[in-house]
């Protein structure tokens, strides 16, 4: 009871494991929780005591718990125990999987144990384990004989479907239990203001936050070191670090300079969305172009900012001068370019608005299910070639991460795909998900 004090403490939602013993509940903990915290043994009892980790997926945290077998039809000193531990891990949790082995069926011990568990009226889902051939899902329906709107086939050992299950246990512990959930301060969105000197990196700082907080001269390289400050905007939190004037290395002459350099480039590194800022006048060179890719490097979103605009306003338009920009850098075709005036404060709301946007983009999941839909459309428009005589697969799809979305294919030549049909891929799931001023970090994994 010790540990589960101690989990109870985060205030997070606990999802309970129970089934008979043998079936698979362990493994299932493993699979899930990505740790070998639990004992996977064939001998059934092993698990006696409540095994609980902290885990999270799809963005929802919650405390995963492995308990001991459920044997309603023993009555044996040990057995009478652990039933004890199941009653208290029910009061506890907030729902609960009930795992079935699809090898042995539907016993007597499982109704008893399902009627026990419906009587805490708690959110179940019933999961049928080991099930990793076509022919075992034939054995599926002798579990409907309990009432069961939905079944999960799956099998925890292999990952098998394991996806599709997550994707609606998390959808549910979010609508049932937002008010048990890690109660947390809110982390502000991270904003570097990054550029070559004097293009009113400054400036444009000063005129977000209000206020003279920061040297303003038409020296360049006032800035030395990142400076931050932080601003409510819309009752969201939101950190603006503006960076010293990035330099071409051949032209830093100051050890202060090269430091300077360095603590913008970690500045890049801790923010979430990046401004790069461009005088309008200059436009676009090499040294944008070279900070825009160590950004997106980085995995951070990038919003382009041309500053300066009332200078050349007229001259030129703004669809012309994006048109231009996106044929000179065309690895961030995909990021928002915003026209402004630092002097005038001009559209300097539409900076942050799209700062968080992009904040946004950066964070977007996409459900396995939908992701692999959508997949099969996207191979069937545009088929992976066949170098070498081998015919490439790519069979599904899941997202792995956020900040910035991460995505695994599973083929069975992954080391044939060439590099312009990943592009394709990225190409494709921009078409279907936006993902705007986000990279996208794509990987293909070979099918066990």
């Amino acid at each position: 009871m010790k540990e589960s004090a101690t989990v109870l403490k985060k205030g997070l939602p606990i999802i309970s494991i129970l089934g008979r013993p043998n079936v698979g509940k362990s493994t299932l903990f493993n699979r899930i929780s990505g740790k070998r915290k639990a004992i996977v043994e064939d001998t059934p009892g092993v698990t006696r005591d409540r095994n609980y980790c902290e885990c999270e997926y799809n963005g929802i945290k919650f405390i995963l718990c492995d308990t001991g077998g459920l044997e309603i039809l023993s009555k044996d000193e040990i057995t009478l125990k652990i039933q004890r531990q199941i009653e208290r891990t029910l009061e506890e949790s907030s729902v609960i999987i009930y795992l079935f082995d699809v090898n042995e069926g539907l016993l007597p011990e499982d109704e008893e144990g399902i009627k026990m568990i419906r009587r805490v009226n708690k959110p179940i889902f019933y999961v049928v384990n080991k099930v990793d051939s076509e022919k075992k899902m034939e054995h599926l329906s002798d579990f409907y004989r309990l009432g069961i709107d939905t079944i999960y086939p799956i099998s925890a050992l292999h990952g098998k479907n394991l996806a599709e299950f997550l994707d609606s246990l998390t959808r549910m512990v979010q609508l049932i239990a937002p008010q048990i959930k890690e109660k947390e301060e809110e982390e502000p969105l991270r904003i570097a203001i990054i550029g070559r000197p004097n293009t009113g990196k400054s400036s444009i700082v000063n005129a977000l936050i209000g206020d003279e907080r920061v040297i303003v001269s038409e020296v360049p390289g006032t800035t030395r070191d990142a400076i931050d400050t932080e601003i409510l905007y819309n009752g969201r939190k939101i950190m603006i670090i503006d960076t010293a004037g990035i330099r071409k290395k051949s032209k830093l002459n100051t050890e202060v300079e090269v430091k300077s350099v360095a603590s913008a480039l970690k500045t890049i590194e801790r923010s979430q969305v990046v401004n790069l800022i461009v005088d309008a006048q200059e436009g676009m060179g090499h040294q944008e172009a070279s900070l825009a890719h160590t950004v997106l490097k980085y995995g951070k979103g990038l919003v382009i900012v041309i500053n300066k605009w009332d200078l050349v306003e007229g001259k030129v338009n703004e669809e012309e001068y994006s048109r231009l920009l996106k044929i000179r850098i065309p690895h961030t075709n995909f990021c928002p370019i915003l026209f402004v005036s630092a002097l005038h404060k001009r559209n300097m709301k539409e900076i942050i608005e799209a700062d968080i946007q992009v904040e946004n983009e950066l964070g977007k999941r996409i459900e396995t299910s939908k992701l692999n839909k959508d997949l099969k459309e996207i191979l069937e428009e545009r088929e992976p070639p066949s170098p070498q005589g081998n015919r490439i697969k790519i069979y599904y799809g899941t997202q792995v991460g956020t900040f910035p979305p991460s995505f695994v294919f599973f083929s069975n030549f992954p080391e044939l795909i060439p590099y312009h049909y990943k592009r394709y891929l990225e190409n494709s799931l921009r078409k279907k998900y936006t993902f705007l001023g986000s990279p996208i970090r794509i990987k293909f994994r070979k099918k066990k």
